[in-house]
């Protein structure tokens, strides 16, 4: 009975080892990663601070916006866009709709797709109180917009443009050069296997 106890603390032991050190190896080779994937990521979060959209096709429509909740604007957009968007979204896609909002309501009947590479496709159809928690667009890492977005746009005849900033980013961009990554969006060589 006495070995028996004594075996078994000993196993226990050696599975407490194993896993400590594992989290040891795993803690080591994060800092490997944000070691030398320093100066890509801080580039790449440089670039994710701002969105600009440009976009060829009829079009009628100017918003400006300190975020999707204060936010005055509407026209109509049947456009093929050139990305440059939230959540690292780059490519091309084919903008439709119609868009009216004035604070945080809105009546919007507005789609983002096909969408080409990196680019995102959508559909928001929303009549009323827009919100962070509107999963269609705002899911957070997943979605196509911002919520927190500050920018506007404007579209008139044959050509729009969408242009905004992004707060959570400026300063996850900022907390970057310190090691810090709020939006857990650093790559890492994961991201490359």
């Amino acid at each position: 009975m006495k070995h028996t106890k004594h075996r078994l603390a000993a196993v226990l032991l050696g599975i407490g080892m194993l896993f400590s050190a594992s989290a040891s190896v795993h803690a080591q080779s994060q800092w490997m990663d944000k070691v030398t994937l320093y100066f890509p990521n801080r580039i790449l979060d440089i670039l994710d601070v701002f969105t600009l959209n440009i976009g060829v096709g009829l079009t009628a429509h100017a918003s400006l916006r300190a975020t999707h909740e204060v936010e005055i604007g509407g026209g109509y957009s049947a456009t093929a866009q050139m990305i440059k968007d939230h959540n690292r979204q780059y490519g091309f896609a084919r903008r439709n709709g119609v868009y009216s909002g004035i604070g945080p309501f809105v009546a919007t009947d507005m789609e983002r797709r096909p969408a080409f590479l990196l680019a995102r496709e959508y559909w928001w159809d929303k009549d009323g109180l827009v919100t962070p928690h509107d999963e269609i667009p705002f899911m957070p890492k997943e979605g196509a917009v911002d919520f927190w977005e500050i920018g506007g746009s404007l579209g008139l005849g044959v050509i729009e443009a969408d242009v905004s900033i992004h707060p959570v980013e400026i300063l996850d961009a900022v907390l970057g050069f310190f090691f810090i990554d709020i939006t857990d969006d650093d790559l890492t060589f994961e991201n490359f296997r």
